[in-house]
């Protein structure tokens, strides 16, 4: 069976998270046509104690609120950071952790209390010295549950374990003898396949894509999702998925609109009177003829970086698309993705084919939408189904880039 899930997701304990609970977290679920979805930040205490109070579980390993059919995995971004030879600073990279119940949540607990790890904020942040450390930590972690699953996030990313910051060459200089424990990896908002195309650590590993969400805005909650082909509703299915690589798409940003996807400066940086950004030919120093400090590297750089020229790639299907309020709400030239009207529009396309993604997939958009939806809305879906938009400018040093239909 196919299942689109979303297994990255914050909780309101995380930073820059407003109030967000699992009821309208489900019910932004249904309308988009999300299956499962990564509950956030479960290994804070809080949230846990939210989560074990307001969730049962309704199919291995999976969990709803009590007459809901929406269903959550246990899910928490993890921090860690330790220090590797021949680089000067900290390896800082973030983790998905997948677990198969709340017992095995409860004895991650009991293993971060052991090393000593300060879980104050949604995200814990696990430090080692050396990389010999970070090993056993991540083997202990490992063994608490043969289902626990340990993804690295978003990961060309500046917080990510390719990204910026980091500069790794390989994925082995981090994990070293634990690598072949990772068997996935997460594109992030600023990457696609095609991009991490050609990259030898990345050949044989599954791709996944998921919002990594702050809010259950319907333009936040799978903005990034995975189709994949699963035996049953279950954990034990799509963990069986993604380890065997039975991934039917991933949804993705359009890397251009991704916060990290070029390399520049933004030009509210201190001594910046404009932006500055590069898609084509960098500084050879990498310093910014602006502030005359180092460039933040983009994305898109540091995959050309990473590549090799014939190494083993896989076909990966993919798609580009763009969160159904926000094509309305440019093809109504309304500011807000939440006003009445791109909210009444979306709920009535929604109620013509069941869900976001039904929509997104289907062949009929024009026969169904006719006479139903106004004509500027409907032009503005089919031409972003056809993959007729981009980004002026591009996403840089942390801003979005800036959408265009059409275009």
């Amino acid at each position: 069976m196919r299942l689109a899930v979303d297994l990255h997701s914050h909780s309101s304990y995380a930073g820059g998270v407003g109030k967000l609970d699992l009821k309208t977290v489900s019910t932004s679920m249904k309308l988009k046509g999300i299956d499962i979805f990564g509950s956030g930040d479960c290994l804070f205490p809080l949230r846990l104690k939210e989560l074990q109070i307001q969730l049962e579980e309704n199919a291995p390993g999976l969990y709803s609120c009590p007459g809901d059919k929406s269903k959550f995995v246990l899910q928490s971004e993890v921090i860690f950071t330790t220090m590797i030879p021949d680089h000067k600073n900290r390896i800082v990279a973030h983790h998905i952790i997948l677990f198969p119940d709340f017992t095995t949540v409860t004895r991650m607990q009991l293993l971060l209390d052991k090393w000593g790890m300060k879980n104050s904020i949604g995200r814990p942040f696990l430090v080692s010295e050396n990389r010999e450390q970070l090993q056993d930590q991540l083997f202990e972690i490992a063994n608490l549950h043969p289902l626990l699953e340990i993804i690295p996030a978003h990961i060309m990313t500046p917080d990510g374990i390719y990204g910026s910051r980091n500069n790794l060459q390989c994925l082995e200089e981090f994990y070293g003898g634990f690598m072949g424990n990772i068997r996935i990896i997460e594109t992030g908002l600023s990457a696609d396949p095609d991009m991490l195309a050609d990259i030898p650590d990345l050949s044989d590993l599954t791709f996944i894509s998921n919002s990594d969400c702050h809010s259950a805005a319907l333009n936040r909650i799978g903005r990034e999702f995975t189709i994949i082909s699963a035996d049953s509703i279950s954990y034990n299915a799509v963990i069986k998925s993604l380890r065997e690589n039975s991934i039917i798409m991933t949804v993705e940003f359009h890397p251009a609109e991704g916060r990290y996807y070029l390399t520049g400066h933004r030009s509210d940086r201190p001594h910046h009177k404009s932006a500055v950004f590069y898609d084509g030919e960098l500084p050879a120093d990498m310093i910014c003829p602006v502030c005359g400090k180092r460039l933040l590297p983009g994305v898109k750089q540091r995959c050309a970086d990473l590549r090799k020229k014939g190494s083993r790639t896989r076909n990966r299907k993919f798609l580009h698309l763009i969160p159904l309020v926000e094509v309305i709400a440019i093809a109504q030239r309304v500011r807000s993705v939440n006003s009445r009207a791109v909210i009444s529009t979306f709920n009535s396309i929604v109620n013509i084919y069941g869900s976001e993604i039904a929509l997104w997939m289907a062949e009929d958009i024009q026969e169904q939408l006719d006479k139903r939806v106004d004509p500027k809305t409907i032009n503005k879906i089919i031409t972003v189904q056809k993959g007729g938009f981009t980004f002026k400018p591009p996403g840089f040093d942390g801003l979005y880039g800036i959408l265009h239909i059409g275009e």
